[in-house]
């Protein structure tokens, strides 16, 4: 047997234009690579299921494109269709397969690589044992005009197809290089089965090598599609070329649809992704203002108590230090639980007949607890927290302190309110306080620190 070589064929202006047609597509395609992740495996996916419905279904494989998708993407097999299921199974295997030789980057187009591509299509199928294995007799195909050469004559005829692969042939084109290797591979029939199926299976390793995508013949295009392998048989291969060449291109337009919508899409999510993040930072930025402007008020109250009760005490002294307030960067990273340097408010300094403390009201993040209610638990909130310093020079945490006196551990706000977190000195059970004014927090400390420390 004779196999026509690639560089003997002669494609008329029809096929020519579509070759054409596929190598601008595929750059206009190409232009986009790397695809996202994401886009590359919603489409592959798809694809994979059609190839092997397709292939299976022209080799008379009865699962339809429902059945076979599910039997890929579970592996279950179905105990009616069991035969059936087997196939779709191993021709998923060996098309992933197929994939990993072209991205691999060992040498392709070996008769051992190919003995493996066939192994996986006839695995555990009655025909495993002829898996990877040439066939060993004659072969008659009902109504072929051209049968298959004698099986003695095989590997010598694979092993120049392979060879032929493998060196190229300078000038023709992926494609109808693919076509070639698609026919050579059917017309010798090397395998007791399968051969249709590793044929288009090795055809679109071609054009992947190539960076064209799959060339999925439809169950319908059955006859036409036999009829064009029977015509490159004689060395037409326009038939065939144009067959593939418009599945290469509709495969394509699978990629500019997805490559299309998700640029929409990207395009539509940055749109809403900025106007977003600039609402939050609005949003964000008034919330920081209304907050600084609360605890400015706090302050202030404290600082109106303390200087009043110096005024009217002859035995009490109390003096505050402002510090600068967080500025909003700080606080977004105090309120997910970040440390900042400088996160002092105020400090309040008490003087009584030598007895000397010092409160350090500081920022912190609020961690709620079972006292929180829904709102107060919604989203990331900046705390006042208290230390005192008992002339030691060391400041501790009043929660930190053992049978401290002092009420009022925490301040935080919700909606403008403020709210603070109180603990009992006799019971140590925490409450809350909500909606308490700014002055009556500055009295209730006060009070409590000239009442319980100082007298």
């Amino acid at each position: 047997m004779e196999l026509f070589l690639p560089d003997q064929i002669v494609l008329n202006e029809a096929s020519s234009a579509l070759l054409a047609d596929v190598e601008e597509t595929a750059r206009i395609v190409n232009e986009y690579r790397p695809l996202p992740e994401a886009v590359v495996k919603r489409i592959q996916d798809g694809l994979l299921g059609e190839r092997v419905y397709s292939s299976n279904a022209i080799e008379g494989n009865t699962l339809d494109l429902r059945e076979t998708v599910m039997v890929l993407e579970t592996g279950q097999i179905s105990a009616t269709k069991k035969r059936e299921a087997i196939e779709a199974k191993n021709l998923g295997a060996a098309a992933h397969r197929v994939s990993d030789i072209v991205g691999g980057g060992a040498a392709v187009h070996t008769v051992d690589q190919l003995f493996e591509i066939h192994k996986l299509i006839l695995h555990e199928t009655p025909d495993d044992f002829w898996g990877g294995r040439f066939r060993e007799r004659q072969v008659l195909i009902d109504g072929a005009k051209y049968q298959p050469p004698d099986h003695t004559i095989v590997p010598t005829l694979v092993d120049r197809v392979m060879e032929h692969l493998r060196c190229g042939h300078e000038g023709i084109s992926p494609l109808l290089m693919a076509c070639w290797a698609h026919w050579s591979l059917a017309r010798i029939h090397p395998f007791k089965d399968g051969n249709g199926r590793i044929s288009r299976l090795w055809q679109d390793l071609i054009l992947f090598q190539a960076n064209l995508t799959a060339a999925i013949i439809r169950p319908e295009e059955r006859r036409e599609y036999l009829e064009a392998l029977t015509a490159a048989d004689e060395g037409d291969f326009n038939r065939l070329c144009q067959i593939t060449a418009h599945r290469v291109l509709t495969t394509f337009d699978r990629y500019l649809t997805v490559i299309a919508q998700d640029k929409e899409l990207d395009a539509f999510a940055k749109e809403i992704a900025h106007e977003a993040d600039e609402r939050v930072d609005q949003k964000r930025q008034l919330l920081y203002q209304r907050w600084a402007r609360k605890m400015e008020q706090l302050r202030w109250e404290f600082e109106v108590c303390a200087g009043r009760v110096t005024r009217e005490s002859a035995q009490v002294r109390i003096q505050m230090r402002p510090y600068e307030i967080i500025a909003q960067p700080e606080w977004d990273l105090v309120g997910i639980g970040g440390t900042v340097p400088k996160s002092w408010l105020f400090a309040l300094y008490f003087d009584a007949r030598a007895r000397r403390y010092r409160y350090i009201f500081f920022f912190g993040k609020h961690y709620p607890s079972d006292q929180d209610d829904e709102n107060e638990r919604s989203e990331n909130r900046v705390c006042l927290l208290i230390s005192e310093d008992d002339g030691s020079g060391t400041a501790r945490r009043l929660d930190k302190l053992d049978k401290c006196p002092i009420s009022i551990r925490e301040v935080f706000l919700v909606d403008d309110s403020f709210v603070v977190r109180r603990v009992s000195p006799a019971t140590e059970e925490t409450t809350y306080e909500r909606g308490i004014s700014p002055i009556r927090i500055a009295q209730d400390f006060i009070r409590e620190v000239v009442f319980h420390r100082l007298t």
